[in-house]
């Protein structure tokens, strides 16, 4: 089975191009919904009340990711708190799910991973694909999320660099045109790789 890593600047189009794979017969492993499920784990939520309070929970009882979001993206040392708690429970099920893809025979799957790179996890897949677009681009996009400006500048400060990213890619896709320019470029990955 080849295993091909996603990657981008935020608000890219990663999780379209993704889609896009998946709907051409790939395999998908997201590392975000992974990541969410984590969250909900009481080993996790206990430690994450402990050092950041109730604060950073729901009426629910449950992490609220944006309230945690506030806190850690603020301080590179919780940032790395919290990753340290969570990226080797990521890192695990991600493997599992590879292992389980494998057994079922799928030829080709798909890591969507927006911090692939920083959480050096690009030795477990074959391939590196960078989604680019714009920063207008995915401004916009962000900002249809219901993020402030700062919470992206934010946010994408505590990754490494769009143009480090692109460097590091085997392949570029380029999501700066309309849906079926990408849905192409997708294709052309898909069938070559």
């Amino acid at each position: 089975m080849k295993l091909l890593g996603i990657i981008g600047g935020i608000g890219s189009g990663k999780s379209t191009a993704s889609e896009l794979f998946r709907r051409y017969g790939a395999a998908v492993i997201s590392a975000d919904d992974i990541g969410h499920q984590v969250l909900l784990l009481p080993n996790v939520k206990n430690v994450v009340r402990e050092r950041w309070g109730s604060e950073v929970f729901g009426e629910d009882n449950e992490i609220d990711r944006r309230k945690l979001a506030e806190v850690v993206f603020a301080d590179e040392k919780e940032l790395a708190h919290l990753k340290s708690l969570t990226h080797p429970l990521i890192a695990e099920e991600v493997q599992r799910q590879r292992k389980e893809h494998e057994r079922n025979g799928t030829q080709l799957c798909l890591l969507d991973a927006p911090l692939l790179l920083e959480s050096h996890w690009d030795h477990m897949v074959d391939v590196i694909i960078f989604v680019s677009a714009p920063a207008e681009d995915r401004w916009e996009r962000v900002k249809s999320r219901g993020w402030s400006e700062a919470e992206w500048k934010q946010r994408e400060s505590a990754q490494l660099s769009v143009w480090e990213k692109s460097q590091r890619a085997d392949i570029v896709i380029d999501n700066s045109g309309d849906a079926e320019h990408l849905q192409t470029q997708v294709e052309g990955v898909f069938r070559n790789v």
